[in-house]
């Protein structure tokens, strides 16, 4: 079995395809029924048979309710179909490893395909990566590593035969497929591609493109020669009666979409009755420009994300090479002329965008050892360990070959010679460690045989592989994170808002970060209180939003059961945080306090929307915008409220068409309104940070003076110099429109403030004093007055130390309301 994984998945969509990678070529397998390459990405159940394919798409239009497609779309989230003739349903990830377990059946070899490279959209969030590998799973593929589309496809480009000369060349490659959208700058140093920036659309594809027929043309055809109260609503819904003529009117509306890319005018029929019983049968025709006209709106808003990232890497069209158009829906003539006027840069049709994703999979699971390289059964022992390194593409006219050889080498000889006869070391005794500067025919996939002979003549089985290079292809410096990931500081549960960024958008992976953290409140050893814990949370998303407009990834519990002694407010934990090149995030916490370590492999939970849900989040929203814009004018900030009008407008656009969502739509339209939402609470948040900011900065003057004055009267030297350091970068984070800074250094302040206090006889008996007040709210009455009691003798004894640790205790039995509503004062000394 070969040690590198070789199989690369392109699961898509619409339609999904399996490649293999072998000895410089890739191989894209055909469909032993029916030999083309490619499988429709639909699954239906008939009976006791499962049809997949060609099959399943065909039997969409009998028996709707029992065929599944595009499920690709609702990946990580919690919906299921339900499948009428099984009883049960099915979730987005068991659909998905049917089609890959009919894909692992094109492999007429007969390898047991159990690692293999699976692409995803580059815009796919955490969520929907991990999804994407719980199908592989369930398809018996053991090791799935993920690659990015656009990475895929520019390997594909960059490694055909007869390329262009790519060398520290940049592109765009322009990829529409089925259902998603991604836009990615690409760049190769050194012969290693990198995506130096991205945008997508999870929620826009081919697949839309045939609804925008089928809502803009067919339906208001069919309502102007039928009589139908909501034709639209009764076809997306699985309880509607109209579900079964949807699904039958798309495919039509897909086959017409591909015959306008070769014909001025197609055709759709439709056989249906009416609300009123009465048939009504015939055909539409559309033409190629009533095509255009409908979509132009939605290519328009790709050619948008291509300019964003262009305006943000400071790029002129001047400086790319060309658009690399990928996808299916890439052969619509108007897409591709669109792209081409609007961006100013020559588009590039040369190589299949059908299958270049999985050709590129295939080359980057050339490179891809497997982990799982366990020996079989059958494979003859050997007397010696052999250890290789090498390039496994290059560049350069030749590459160093260095392997470390372990046992017994008395007497023993190696030779390595290319398959070509072109190159022969000859023999030469074998030792620990050997060097061969191996030369390479440019442009060529070469391959070189390691052979080991002991004294006697006799080949030694080795298990080393065949060194194989390819000289002038391309390989992956690394694939980038789309998003950022950020932390939410709620170690205490009293600050949440602020976010603190662990991984920069666009950053190589895989990578690592570190950062140390103070625990907010007290959590007591053995307490197994739902307070009583350290709460380590991880968003995907801008740190510069609220943490609300992001997906939450994962959280870490450390409660007072798992820990060995107390640990009080403000101690440090170190937290490392690594991410693998297929996003499986690892946190682990370093307790100062206790001197524990714990650690995680976050498993993000699936996103669920409900229609209910997503109307009352959009309704606030609308009510949050409002409050903004009265807020602003009342400022005199016209600014703000001019540039918050056009979002209002389409929140409330979004309402409407969240009101025509039903429970049961069969579309994935709930979860494109959910991702709109955030992206317009995003907006709202960025339009209205200078509000923000304004605040930030005056708390910050605020704890500034009362600290200055404080520190003069008792500060300590390493207080003093922290302050001074605090003070001496003032003017960096006060010129930033990123409020996070801002807020940090006032937290810095607050916390040196709240130390010095802590110290002065005065402010703790004070504080006390008011803690004995509160009293009667507190969680438990009988630990509050033995501490309480406790308080009277200490304050005797001037017992200061001990004193503070007893307000902690007491203060940690303060119900959760008050203590966010004293403790801003209790910081600033007024109780």
């Amino acid at each position: 079995m070969s040690k590198m994984i070789n199989y690369g998945i392109d699961l898509g969509t619409s339609n999904s395809l399996i490649a293999k990678f072998d000895s410089g070529k890739v191989e894209v397998f055909k469909n032993p029924r029916g030999h083309k390459e490619g499988l429709p990405s639909v699954v239906g159940f008939k009976k006791d048979k499962i049809l997949i394919g060609d099959k399943a798409r065909d039997y969409i239009e009998k028996d709707p309710k029992n065929v599944a497609s595009r499920f690709k779309r609702k990946m990580g989230t919690t919906e299921t179909l339900k499948i009428e003739s099984l009883n049960t349903s099915k979730s987005p990830e068991e659909l998905s490893s049917f089609i890959l377990k009919e894909l692992k059946g094109f492999v007429y070899s007969g390898d047991s395909v159990d690692s293999a490279v699976i692409t995803i959209p580059a815009s796919f969030d955490t969520i929907q990566s991990n999804a994407t590998k719980e199908a592989g799973k369930l398809a018996g593929i053991n090791e799935v590593i993920l690659l990015q589309e656009p990475i895929a496809a520019s390997l594909a480009y960059a490694n055909k035969d007869n390329s262009d000369d790519l060398k520290n060349s940049i592109w765009i490659v322009y990829d529409l497929g089925g259902g998603t959208f991604d836009v990615a700058l690409v760049r190769i140093i050194e012969g290693e591609l990198t995506v130096m920036d991205h945008e997508g659309d999870n929620y826009f594809g081919g697949t839309d493109l045939d609804a925008l027929i089928v809502e803009n043309i067919v339906i208001p055809h069919l309502e102007s020669i039928g009589v139908f109260s909501n034709l639209l609503k009764d076809m997306k819904s699985s309880s509607g009666r109209y579900e079964k003529d949807w699904h039958r009117i798309l495919l039509s509306a897909e086959t017409a979409k591909i015959e306008l890319s070769t014909d001025l005018s197609a055709e759709i029929e439709f056989d249906m009755e009416d609300d009123n019983g009465d048939e009504i049968d015939g055909s539409i025709t559309i033409t190629r420009s009533q095509f255009e006209g409908i979509i132009k709106d939605k290519i328009e808003e790709t050619t948008g994300m291509m300019k964003k990232i262009l305006t943000r890497q400071s790029l002129q069209p001047k400086d790319l090479k060309f658009t690399l158009m990928v996808g299916g829906s890439t052969f619509i003539p108007f897409v591709r002329e669109y792209v081409k006027e609007v961006i100013g840069i020559p588009v590039n049709t040369d190589i299949d965008p059908t299958n270049a994703i999985v050709v590129g999979a295939s080359f980057f699971a050339g490179d891809k050892p497997r982990l799982n390289n366990n020996t079989s059964n059958d494979q003859i022992k050997s007397s010696i360990k052999v250890r290789t390194t090498y390039e496994r593409s290059s560049q350069e006219d030749e590459e160093m070959f260095s392997a470390k050889i372990e046992g017994d080498l008395k007497g023993m000889t190696y030779r390595i010679h290319s398959l070509d006869g072109s190159f022969d070391t000859n023999i030469k005794p074998l030792t620990n460690r050997i060097h061969e500067d191996l030369p390479l025919r440019k442009g060529e996939y070469n391959i070189f045989e390691l052979t080991i002979v002991n004294s006697l003549g006799n080949i030694i089985e080795h298990g080393s592989e065949q060194i194989q290079i390819s000289q002038g292809r391309y390989s992956v410096a690394g694939q980038m994170l789309p998003h950022e990931l950020c932390l939410v500081k709620d170690l205490a549960g009293d600050n949440e808002t602020i976010l603190t960024r662990i991984f920069d958008k666009n950053c190589i992976l895989p990578t690592r970060s570190k950062c140390t953290v103070e625990i907010g409140r007290t959590v007591y050893k053995g307490d197994g209180g739902n307070d009583n814990l350290i709460k380590i949370m991880v968003v995907e998303g801008s740190s510069s939003g609220h943490y609300l407009t992001n997906k939450p990834i994962g959280t870490v519990e450390i409660t007072g059961k798992m820990i060995d002694r107390d640990l009080l407010k403000g101690t440090e934990v170190d937290l490392t945080f690594e991410l693998s090149e297929s996003r499986d995030l690892t946190v682990s916490a370093y307790l100062n306090g206790t001197g524990q370590d714990f650690s995680k492999v976050f498993n993000p939970q699936k996103r669920d929307v409900t229609s209910l849900d997503l109307g009352k989040d959009i309704l606030e929203l609308e009510r949050m915008i409002q409050s903004e814009q009265n807020d602003a004018e009342g400022a005199g900030n016209n600014e703000t409220s001019v540039n918050l009008k056009p979002v209002l407008k389409e929140v409330q656009t979004l309402l409407l068409d969240a009101g025509n969502l039903t429970d049961d739509s069969i579309t994935d339209d709930k979860f494109k309104l959910e991702d709109k939402k955030r992206s317009l609470a995003k907006e709202v948040y960025k339009i209205t940070s200078t509000k923000r900011i304004d605040a930030a900065k005056s708390e910050y003057f605020e704890i500034k003076k009362s600290t200055n004055k404080l520190i003069q009267e008792s500060g300590n030297d390493q207080e003093r110099h922290q302050v001074k350091e605090i003070f001496g970068r003032e003017e960096v984070f006060l010129r930033s429109t990123n409020i996070t800074s801002i807020e940090t250094a006032t937290t810095e302040l607050n916390t040196i403030h709240y130390q010095i206090l802590m110290r002065t006889p005065g402010f703790l008996i004070g504080m006390y004093e008011h803690l004995v007040e509160k009293r009667i709210s507190m969680n438990d009455q009988v630990q509050s007055k033995n501490l309480i009691e406790n308080g009277v003798n200490l304050i005797e004894q001037q017992s200061w130390e001990d004193l503070r640790v007893l307000i902690s205790r007491l203060w940690d039995l303060m119900p959760e309301e008050e203590q966010s509503t004293d403790e801003a004062k209790m910081f600033t000394g007024i109780v």
